[in-house]
């Protein structure tokens, strides 16, 4: 899975964890239970994604339907793409937003490591030992923590409520909040762009205050540690310390003096359970269709055009031929791990005319192609299949459709158009798969002049999924699923 995919991937598991918080779990009284939760749903976030399944399956009996339409783009027995000048002149926006979320990330990251030694070098200047804390008074806009290092702002405090927020502190101190407050703000530099991990940040700030004012009122008055909270409070923000004037003191005290939940009542914290392991198969579980193929299959890979023949040049300079010889590479090096044998018809960047393609006799032929629109055409998009209506027709469109059922499950490609079945007439075909000895077939897998489409298949790993839906469709075929 690629950076984007995985990002949004985890963000979004993101939300479905926290939507569970403000709906139940922030009226409930098992604070830590709830503090765990919170955790989890961050780091289960972060794994799902980087799941990767693969679950073997024999072919959906019902096909997608197929779209058989003639073609019209080429003149008889000619290469099926003409090379057209060469342009150099397209921002990589693909580029330009990487370098932005990369800059952003070093920012967030050298802000916090940034702050962690302020906060070390403030307790080295002005700290004071106290037992397995360091005391630092008056130093601070606010009574505050991070991890042993616990600051007290006397101001209006009197003597006797200061011994309280000393205890409260500790008491962050001794639960380890700070740990949890570093990690998330460890996480949000990746994902600065989520607003669900900063209402999750908020969420456990909140709980981790919760938590230490219910433990606090079994210590002190519970209704004079109220009115500290009211006193005290403030709309501080938090972030990597705990703050005991932070949030709502109206939610705090209510709170506080609320009775214990049922303990029936966690059980939702299991609802998650279900949620996340539909959204964890639906993100990692991939189908792999078909069944092992018998060890004499030939498969012959062509990619289109080579040496002079540039085929069409797309934004940004890309040149059909290299990207065709590179998903080629990677379709074979998918076959023979699965122990298919391949043949390319050119191994390199090397010209070879329409005859030296077709000299293999194989158990199936492709080849590999990048599209782009005709003289008349408007601007389009997604990949076609392409087969001759040849005495092999029977077995080229047998094979056409596996190739389109594997290939429609792909994402990030063929979003604004359906892929198309296209067969050839006798008076308008194409020479290598017209004088074909193998069942045949030619594939667009996108147009050069669609900026998607290129970007989608520039990518190695998208061009390695690509091979991998290509080879589940070669062993779907040759084991007659």
């Amino acid at each position: 899975m690629d950076v984007f995919n995985y990002l949004i991937g985890a963000s979004a598991c993101m939300g479905l964890g926290y939507m569970l918080y403000p709906l139940v779990l922030k009226h409930l009284t098992f604070f830590s239970i709830t503090r765990f939760y919170l955790l989890f749903t961050v780091t289960i976030s972060l794994i799902i994604p980087a799941i990767h399944i693969k679950v073997r399956e024999p072919l959906p009996v019902s096909p997608t339907t197929q779209n058989v339409i003639v073609t019209q783009t080429t003149a008889p027995e000619k290469e099926y793409l003409q090379p057209v000048a060469r342009q150099n002149n397209t921002i990589n926006w693909l580029l330009i937003a990487g370098a932005v979320y990369s800059a952003i990330c070093f920012a967030i990251i050298f802000k916090t490591a940034f702050s962690v030694l302020k906060i070390i070098n403030h307790v080295k200047k002005h700290g004071v030992r106290s037992g397995e804390n360091y005391l630092v008074v008056d130093r601070y806009k606010n009574n505050a923590s991070f991890f042993n290092y616990i600051f007290i702002s006397p101001g209006n405090t009197a003597s006797s409520e200061i011994a309280q927020v000393l205890a409260h502190e500790k008491t962050h101190a001794r639960l380890f909040h700070s740990a949890d407050n570093l990690y998330m703000e460890l996480v949000k530099a990746f994902f600065w762009f989520n607003p669900f991990i900063y209402l999750i940040a908020n969420a456990l700030n909140e709980v981790h205050e919760v938590e230490v004012d219910h433990l606090m009122k079994h210590v002190f008055n519970a209704k004079q540690y109220a009115s500290l909270i009211l006193k005290l409070s403030t709309s501080s923000s938090t972030g990597l310390v705990n703050q005991f004037s932070t949030y709502s003191s109206k939610s705090r005290i209510v709170m506080l003096f609320k009775p214990h939940s049922h303990a029936l009542k966690k059980l939702w914290y299991l609802a998650i359970v279900p949620v996340l392991a539909i959204y964890g198969y639906w993100i990692s579980v991939e189908k792999v269709y078909g069944k092992a193929l018998k060890k004499d299959f030939v498969l012959v890979l062509d990619a289109g055009h080579g040496g002079s023949q540039y085929g069409t040049v797309g934004a940004g300079g890309y040149i059909e031929k290299d990207l065709n010889l590179e998903v080629v590479n990677q379709i074979k090096a998918v076959a023979e791990k699965q122990g298919i044998h391949t043949i390319l018809t050119r191994p390199d960047d090397s010209y070879l005319d329409l005859r030296g393609r077709v000299v293999y006799k194989g158990d199936a032929f492709i080849s590999i192609h990048l599209n782009a629109p005709g003289y008349w055409t408007k601007h389009t998009n997604g990949m076609e299949v392409i087969i001759d209506k040849n005495e092999l027709y029977p077995l080229n469109k047998k094979l056409a459709g596996h190739l389109k059922t594997s290939l429609q499950q792909l994402s990030g490609i063929n979003t604004r158009r359906k892929m198309d079945i296209s067969e050839t007439s006798p008076d308008n075909t194409l020479y290598i798969l017209r004088h074909n000895k193998a069942p045949a077939v030619l594939l667009e897998l996108g147009y050069m002049t669609d900026t998607a489409d290129l970007n989608y298949i520039t990518k190695a790993d998208n061009q390695y999924k690509i091979a991998e839906k290509i080879v589940n469709a070669i062993v779907a075929y040759g084991t007659g699923e």
